[in-house]
């Protein structure tokens, strides 16, 4: 059953009474219960971006062709219905408002596909185990789109100050890296630990199963801490016509915004860059730089307690500085902390010994954090702006198909990424099923050299020129508070004269 819209001036007066509730500060509770639902997102982005690709080929014996194939399938499906997801997120009519619905049904199925890519059956090789990886992997993407997106679109408009939003953005960026930090104790420091860990296939179903449980709890948090911001949130569209037709004109629009497109460009070469380096980050520290497992979880942990520093420190320099002129920086220095260690071990004077090179990956891997959380925060908060500015040049509020947009490019970049990653190992000759070879098989000296380069110096290649886009990017602190004033005096305008269009009825997008 669906009910009758509500009159205009309703509509208009629940906006007000929203207005109001978010010039109100956000407690640390509700930003601590908010940013817990990114953990979810961290964890799954640990096994995926981590451990997927070394799971798929030594493990499992996947060619790296067919693994990169198989992420880069589920990637562009989840890519293609970002934006459906974004834009239906934007105008659902329903009593729990137009983004909780979203994310409760979806908390369950991420989990399980999550607990499923990781326990494939013994059995299963050829094309049975291609299909039955690209099958968890679109449905662990698509849930997981269903819950972030809507998340993240909250996080956006539950508050209308400029420094507010770069505080959410801190807290869910955290909580993203505490879930990256867990799905990396959980894998290397519990159920994979050992010298030949991560090659016994046994040793990933319990990890897989107990990253769902996390998954689970955390997205439950984060759906209690949406529902009691209800209040603070905008209502859907009045109006907006037909899905599709509506679907199609706001795809336009984005086309149209400068600001949007420059973060699109930067989105997409960044994550090509930074997907390629972490699908290739367990092949290089184990066999490249020859170190034990806790050595290397050591070294993935240093780049989740980077972000530790990279909050507190985005925090003081948004004070005075531009986000922009802040991510250009940070981005900057990732590409740099990228190169230079595989290029000193290769060609420096004196190749580094495991434990002292153990030492230099963990101070660079906690600078690299630093810098992605640093960048992070900036491109976030800008993101969310250039929402607002959206919404002054057309006239509609669309932070989920504006999310979903970029979160487009990324996912579109981490699965060609993904892909250059697997077709690299496939073109170096590196080894696949390296479980099955035994621990006495000794790798080519040649192929290490090379793996050293397609981990490290090619990704940075590309991770230097994506900020280089944001030089386009003009939407200043000062533009953006008249901007926000300006929206407020037509929005003040609309309540008073009782003006909005004719709303869909419930249930509906």
């Amino acid at each position: 059953m669906t009910r009758a819209a509500p009159h205009p001036a309703v509509v208009a007066g629940a906006e007000a009474a929203a207005k109001a509730a978010r010039a109100a500060p956000l407690s640390r509770r509700f930003k601590a219960q908010y940013g817990v639902g990114a953990l979810a997102d961290g964890v799954a982005g640990a096994g995926l971006g981590f451990f997927l690709l070394f799971y798929l080929t030594a493990v499992c014996g996947m060619s790296g062709a067919e693994a990169g194939m198989a992420k880069l399938i589920a990637l562009l499906v989840d890519a293609v219905a970002d934006p459906a997801i974004g834009l239906a997120s934007d105008r659902l009519r329903s009593r729990l408002g137009r983004r909780l619905p979203f994310m409760i049904c979806s908390v369950a199925p991420f989990a399980l596909g999550f607990g499923l890519l990781f326990s494939i059956p013994d059995a299963l090789e050829g094309a049975g185990l291609f299909l039955y990886a690209t099958a968890c992997l679109v449905i662990l993407r698509l849930s997981l789109s269903f819950f972030v997106l809507p998340l993240t679109a909250v996080g956006a408009e539950v508050t209308d100050a400029h420094r507010e939003r770069a505080s959410i953005v801190s807290f869910r960026l955290t909580f993203q890296n505490i879930g990256i930090l867990c799905g990396v104790v959980l894998g290397l420091g519990v159920f994979m630990s050992g010298a030949d860990g991560l090659l016994d296939r046994r040793n990933y179903v319990p990890f897989a199963w107990t990253c769902a449980a996390v998954m689970l709890v955390a997205g439950v948090i984060a759906i209690g801490a949406v529902r009691r911001a209800l209040p603070r949130l905008h209502g859907p569209e009045q109006g907006g016509g037909r899905f599709l037709t509506g679907f199609i004109r706001e795809l336009a629009e984005l086309s149209r915004n400068r600001s949007f497109l420059v973060l699109f460009a930067t989105v997409l070469t960044y994550f090509l860059a930074y997907s390629a380096h972490v699908s290739l980050a367990l092949h290089a520290s184990r066999y490249f730089w020859n170190l034990d497992t806790g050595a290397i979880q050591m070294i993935l942990l240093s780049t989740t307690l980077g972000p530790l520093l990279g909050a507190p420190i985005s925090a003081f320099a948004l004070r005075h500085i531009e986000k922009r002129t802040l991510s250009i920086g940070a981005f900057l220095a990732i590409g740099l902390l990228l190169i230079w260690p595989p290029l000193l071990q290769l060609y420096g004077p004196v190749p580094l010994a495991p434990g002292a090179a153990a030492v230099v990956l963990f101070v660079n891997g906690l600078l690299v954090g630093t810098a992605i959380m640093i960048g992070g925060i900036g491109f976030q908060s800008m993101l969310a702006d250039t929402a607002d500015e959206h919404e002054w040049l057309f006239g509609v509020r669309r932070e989920g198909l504006f999310f979903s947009g970029l979160t487009l490019a990324y996912k579109a970049a981490s699965g060609l990424g993904g892909l250059i990653a697997g077709l690299a190992l496939d073109a170096i000759r590196f080894p696949t099923d390296l479980a099955a070879r035994g621990p006495a098989y000794v790798i080519p000296t040649e192929v290490l050299q090379k793996l050293a380069l397609i981990s490290g110096p090619l990704p940075a290649a590309f991770a230097l020129i994506a900020p280089l886009f944001l030089l386009g990017y003009h939407l200043t602190r000062a533009r953006h508070g008249r901007i926000i004033a300006d929206l407020a005096r037509r929005n003040a305008d609309r309540a008073g004269k009782g003006e909005a269009g004719g709303a869909p009825e419930e249930g509906t997008v």
